[in-house]
Parts: C-alpha cells; structure tokens; sequence
C-alpha cells in the first residue's frame, strides 16, 4: 500500500535534517528578510529559540563572507554541526540574486553540506504573528516559521542552461511587448501625416516591411509621396523586391493626392517624432532576431529541442514550454505542473458527502508565461496547422468540420 503523509508540501531537504538530528536544539535555521541594501538576518535552533537576534548584513561580497562566518562560529560556540544548519528567505527580486546565488558563497554552503531554501512571500505572510503590520523583524519571524515548518524550496526553478534560456525566453518577450507600444505610436503617427498609408489595400504596401520603414525614416508626408519622382520610388521598390514596382508606385502615388495632411507648420514635427519612433522599431527588431538565434542555440542543447518535431511547434514556442518548465530530469509531479500553469479550477465542497462541489474560476497564483506559451499559443498552432493540412488535402467530416 502506497504510504501517505499530509505534509505533502514539505521540503524533502530541511524535512531530511529533522529526521536525522537526535536533538532539534542542535539544529541552526538563519532565516534573511531581503532588501536591496541591508539584509536583515537571525540566528535560531531547530525548536524556534532565538540563538542571535536580528542584525543587519549588507547586500555585497562582504557582507556575504561576514555572514557565513557568523554562522560558523554561532554553529561551534552552540555544538551544532554544519550539517544541520540552513538558510532561508523568500523569493524576491534581482537585487539579491548575487547574494543567495554567489559562486563563492555556494560553493562554501555546499562544502560544509548547508541547504539554501526559498519560500514564498504570499505563504510566509500568513505566518506572521501580526498580520496588521508589516517590519522586517515581523516579517523575519514569519519566513522562520515556515523553514522550521519544512515549508521551503531547496532547489532553484532553474539552473544552468535552463536559467539561460528562461533569461533569453522572457528578455524576448519583453521586447515583442517594446515593439507592440512602438507600431501603435507609429500607426498614431502616420494616420495624421499619410493616413491609410499601413493599410496594404490602400498603400499597395505591407506594413512596416523593410520598404514602408525606409518611406517612413525620411521626411515623411503624403505631400512628400506626391512630389517625389516616380523613376525614384520605382528603383526603391525594386530594390526591395516589391512585385510590379511600376504599378505599385502609380497607386501610391494617386492615393496620396487623395488623403487630407496636418497643417504645414506642424508636418516637420510630426516628420522628426516618426523617424525617431521607426529608427526604435528598427533596433528592437534586431534586437529580437538576436535574441531569437541565442535562444536557438540554447535550445539545442537541452532535450526541449524535440519539441520542434510537433508540427506546428517553432523556436519560440519550444523554447518557451522547455524555459519554464525546466530540466524534465527534476521535473515535479504532472498534479504540481499543471497547478503551477493554472490550467486546473478552484474547487470548494462543505456539508458533507450531500453537499455539492462548486467549481470556481482559476486561481491567479500561477505561471502566467507558461499558461499562455504552452497551453494557448501552442495549442492554437497546432490546432492551425491540423486545420490546414486538412483543408489542403481535403479530409473533411460529414458535418462539413475538419477531422482533426
């Protein structure tokens, strides 16, 4: 029979030291409350006594050797083994990523057999003593509360070349959402200077292509567009590989007598604000395409690649699942991943075996990104792609719907 505990949320790591220590007073848990300057830190025993109170550490290489002495000799003048003592804090921002995440300082931590563990700031709120005020003494005892209550994470959401490709993957997606602000002040832009010039019925040209962002670098008008020579912009489109340059111009052209201008006095400024709006277009376009080819050459070497064999599936969207949900060797139990998207509802049941189950919306404490990249994007391209095929070589039901 399968063995069950109800502390199914423990840390097998701290759990491991309780297990193994004969006396929870030799045991040593150094809790840290982060800030960006000061570190706040405690000394305490495996029983909750209060070994050293709370005194600051600053956030740098000192800072970070004075500590891990500090412990040593609270551990020696106290007879507790290296072995049984741990840190812990809650999971917070950049600013101390170089202090929990130190070569140096791991390497030492990990010589003398010490644990490092992360806990959730929501969860540890919920173990304060007042949960009207908020200080880092307060705040300190509550992450203690939870080490000892074996309520942490030993081991970080990723490393290695996982931590370099959800680096890659996220910087990516903030510059598409740099990209989306900027297209929308161009269109806000152009729709006063040349309006219905990024509509490629009207223009006769595709938006923001390498074509309309040359057009739109330099003095750009649909009064320039009219008197510009037409043997001009046809060599302009032919370079660009435009189909039917010839034609393509005259309708340029002949739309742009068409469309009502801004007054003269104000096409200059509007003229000086585009060009700087589509030179920032243009760097963050590079930007991505090499950012997309690091994130390629990551993804290669982890097994997240195989994921581009699913038809439907690119770069982007491998890389994205594979960023997120990490190393498949460490992966958490299919229960754990699929709370973690927040794929899976709420659900309340009270009364008894006659009361019901009210299902409720999804929870908002989830990974947002790997909810939409998995189980949105990749499921919609998949979904595309089957569409496609099957319209393409006709496989169609009775119903007249695609047999997906």
């Amino acid at each position: 029979m399968k063995k069950r505990n109800i502390f199914q949320n423990q840390s097998q790591e701290i759990l491991s030291l309780f297990e193994t220590v004969e006396n929870r007073s030799k045991m040593m848990c150094v809790p840290i409350d982060y800030a960006k300057k000061d570190h706040t830190v405690m000394f305490c025993n495996g029983n909750g006594e209060i070994i050293r109170k709370p005194f600051s550490v600053k956030n740098s290489l000192k800072g970070k050797n004075y500590l891990v002495e500090q412990a040593t000799k609270s551990c020696r003048h106290h007879g507790i083994n290296l072995q049984y003592a741990f840190f812990g804090g809650e999971d917070c921002g950049s600013f101390a990523d170089n202090f929990t995440c130190d070569l140096q300082v791991i390497t030492a931590l990990r010589s003398d057999d010490w644990i490092v563990a992360g806990v959730n700031p929501c969860d540890a709120k919920r173990y304060r003593e007042n949960m009207q005020a908020s200080t880092d003494r307060l705040d300190l005892l509550g992450i203690c509360k939870m080490l000892l209550s074996c309520r942490g994470n030993c081991s970080p959401a990723q490393s290695g070349i996982y931590l370099n490709l959800r680096t890659l993957v996220r910087q990516r997606r903030k510059l598409v959402k740099m990209t989306t602000g900027v297209k929308n002040r161009i269109h806000t832009i152009v729709d006063r200077v040349f309006p219905g010039f990024l509509n490629e019925k009207k223009s006769g040209l595709w938006p923001f292509s390498k074509c309309s962002l040359l057009l739109m670098k330099d003095r750009f008008s649909a009064h320039q567009i009219r008197r510009r020579r037409r043997s001009t912009l046809v060599k302009l489109f032919t370079s660009q590989a435009i189909h039917q340059p010839d034609r393509c111009a005259e309708k340029l052209q002949q739309y742009a007598t068409q469309v009502l201008t801004p007054p003269e006095n104000h096409i200059a400024t509007l003229q000086l604000s585009l060009k700087q709006q589509v030179k920032l277009f243009i760097c963050l376009q590079e930007n991505i395409e090499q950012t997309e080819k690091e994130i390629a050459e990551h993804l290669a070497q982890t097994q997240g690649a195989f994921l581009t064999s699913i038809r439907g599936i690119g770069i982007v969207l491998a890389s994205g699942v594979s960023a997120e949900v990490g190393n498949p060797d460490k992966q958490k139990s299919i229960n754990n991943l699929v709370s973690y998207a927040g794929i899976i509802p709420r659900i309340k049941q009270t009364g008894g075996i006659q009361g019901k189950t009210q299902v409720k919306k999804m929870g908002k404490r989830c990974n947002h990104i790997i909810k939409v990249v998995c189980f949105v994007q990749s499921a919609s391209h998949i979904l595309s792609y089957q569409f496609t095929k099957n319209w393409t070589y006709g496989t169609w039901g009775s119903t007249g719907n695609a047999q997906l």
